[in-house]
């Protein structure tokens, strides 16, 4: 099954150029520049995952990125926010993660996918267990 990603923005040079990139690993990629109906958009879609990539910081794209990340309806559907001034990625996985590990920043695309889309355990940090050795003891008494 394929990863289906909508992205939103408002330069169909941009998105095109990010969306290629995403094609070429594989991912389907629809995009949208009408944020007025991001609602029924996504409901259509039904998109794995939701990538803003705005060139310019406008009201209408903030709005459709708060509507996304504070709707019940879509708590499910991890949020990537092309953060422009940094050439960073910011990534707001599932409301169903903790609260404290829920947004990451990515320095290029591919990762901030994947970022979004992995299971809650893979951020924890791992502990690498030492295994304690199983050795028995047994004290013998010798009498000369």
């Amino acid at each position: 099954m394929r990863i289906k990603i909508l992205m939103l923005g408002d330069d169909p040079a941009s998105l095109m150029a990010d969306g290629q990139l995403l094609k070429e690993r594989g991912m389907m990629v629809y995009t949208a520049f009408n944020l007025e109906n991001i609602v029924e958009t996504i409901k259509e879609i039904s998109p794995d995952l939701v990538f803003f990539d705005p060139q310019q910081q406008s009201c209408e794209i903030t709005a459709a990125y708060n509507i996304l990340v504070n709707s019940s309806s879509f708590v499910n559907i991890p949020v990537i926010y092309t953060l422009t001034e940094d050439d960073v990625y910011l990534v707001s996985r599932k409301r169903t993660a903790t609260k404290e590990k829920r947004n990451f920043i990515a320095d290029n695309i591919i990762g901030a996918v994947k970022m979004a889309l992995r299971s809650n355990k893979t951020y924890e940090k791992k502990h690498r267990k030492i295994p304690t050795p199983n050795i028995s003891v047994t004290t013998v008494n010798v009498r000369a």
